[in-house]
């Protein structure tokens, strides 16, 4: 091997070094590329809406539970939170996921089908935005009230999904 001296690397090529080592040193790597969310010990609002970001800015319940699951809150703090956000206001205990009636299903079905969607949203936020509470930005509020909310919970079930997947995936166990 040839040695290195001084008279054979410029300025410019130590920085274009010590650049890529950053960028190596920055890239997940392990656990972290399976599971982003639970590479860090403490997490904020960005980190939620970096994976919300990712997620395609979901409005649906499921995507979201799903990435705070995914970030190690556990279902319990998950509930909780969802509660809060969603509940009856006589009972903050009650929190039911809001779900399509049969008829509504057959209607969004047929509009998907026929090329209608696009049409049928905006007739629905004309003519009943009051009624279905279409608010300006209503989903991201909430959204992000949830986001905001859920960093107040202790994440409790991140040690258990990173053992999960240390046993799954590298098929091992710690001792």
């Amino acid at each position: 091997m040839r040695n290195i001296n001084e008279t054979q690397i410029n300025t410019p090529d130590v920085k274009a070094i010590f650049k890529g080592a950053v960028d190596l040193r920055s890239r997940p790597s392990g656990l972290g590329k399976v599971f982003k969310g639970l590479r860090k010990d403490k997490i904020d609002i960005n980190d939620l809406q970096q994976a919300w970001k990712d997620d395609g800015f979901s409005d649906d319940l499921r995507d979201i539970e799903r990435i705070l699951y995914g970030h190690g809150f556990s279902e319990k703090e998950i509930n909780s939170v969802f509660k809060e956000v969603f509940g009856d206001s006589e009972d903050p205990d009650s929190y039911e996921e809001p779900v399509a009636s049969e008829a509504v299903s057959k209607i969004a079905s047929y509009a998907k089908k026929n090329n209608l969607s696009d049409t049928l949203i905006a007739f629905m936020r004309q003519e009943f935005a009051e009624e279905l509470g279409l608010g300006k930005n209503t989903t991201t509020e909430n959204i992000r009230f949830i986001f905001t909310r859920i960093l107040q919970e202790e994440r409790s079930n991140r040690l258990q999904l990173i053992k999960e997947y240390e046993q799954t995936q590298l098929g091992r166990k710690k001792k």
